[in-house]
């Protein structure tokens, strides 16, 4: 697979690495421009707060029987379509401003929610304490490292995924690997004899 030099950290990437990541892709027929724009257009879908927030019993007590749906949709109209923390308007989600650890089910209104990328969401967990650490969601980062890496084992493959920041199971670095064994079998990606997968 013919893929140019990249800065190895995603953070140091200017528009035109990405650009170029892209066309890399495209051209190693990997993925197709509309298959691309389709999952960005999926994407920028605004969050399900029908069924996220309008449909929970915990914020339909705070409305008159069968107006909370109006209620969040008109919250849903007034926010500014961007993440609260870092601005995208991809894989937007409604969250909680104070979480429900702290509050419990007072937590659930509509004063205390706001829109968050999923990426931004999750870290915030503490269970995801080292999550801020990338700038990638696992998903992406698990195939930009491959992409961009290319490591020639599962062994380092799993080395820069954890040093990138990603704290999932081991599993899910194996479910990614997969990808490296697909396209050995084109012969668009090389994978030494010591990999182990």
């Amino acid at each position: 697979m013919k893929i140019h030099p990249y800065p190895t950290n995603s953070q140091n990437w200017s528009e035109e690495d990405w650009q170029s990541l892209l066309n890399d892709l495209i051209n190693n027929n990997l993925v197709t421009y509309k298959e691309v724009t389709s999952l960005v257009l999926g994407h920028l879908n605004p969050s399900q707060v029908g069924t996220s927030i309008a449909s929970k019993k915990t914020f339909q007590k705070h409305f008159p029987k069968r107006k909370c749906w109006q209620a969040v949709r008109q919250w849903h109209f007034e926010q500014g379509g961007r993440c609260i923390d870092c601005g995208t308007r991809l894989e937007l989600q409604a969250d909680h401003i104070v979480p429900r650890q702290q509050l419990g089910d007072d937590a659930d209104k509509l004063p205390n929610m706001t829109l968050r990328c999923r990426r931004c969401n999750v870290i915030r967990r503490p269970s995801h304490r080292k999550g801020g650490l990338t700038d990638l969601t696992a998903e992406a980062a698990l195939m930009w490292l491959l992409f961009t890496q290319q490591p020639a084992t599962y062994q380092e493959f799993e080395h820069l995924c954890r040093d990138y920041g990603m704290t999932m199971a081991n599993i899910r670095f194996q479910e990614a690997w997969a990808m490296a064994r697909w396209l050995e079998k084109e012969g668009k990606y090389y994978i030494s004899d010591e990999s182990k997968y």
